[in-house]
């Protein structure tokens, strides 16, 4: 068991060279994409900061909801 264990990490460290050989050319046009672009990059990930504070406050929105209802509930029941 310990030697196929060792056989796979060793397909999976030969195949992550290929995958590192074959990612560097995006990478390094990514980058030269920001570099050369800065504003277009800070205005996606404010996108994706605004899209994941949407969630969060239509998730307080439910809350504030239930708070509400059970503050009702604690009045009327006294």
């Amino acid at each position: 068991m310990l030697n196929k264990l060792k056989r796979g990490a060793q397909a999976v460290f030969a195949k992550r060279d290929s995958y590192i050989a074959n990612a560097k050319p995006y990478a390094d046009k990514a980058v030269s994409y920001a570099k050369e672009n800065p504003s277009d990059v800070m205005l996606g990930i404010m996108t994706l900061l605004l899209m994941d504070i949407e969630s969060d406050v239509d998730e307080l929105e439910d809350h504030t909801a239930i708070s509400a209802a059970v503050d009702l509930h604690d009045y009327r029941t006294r």
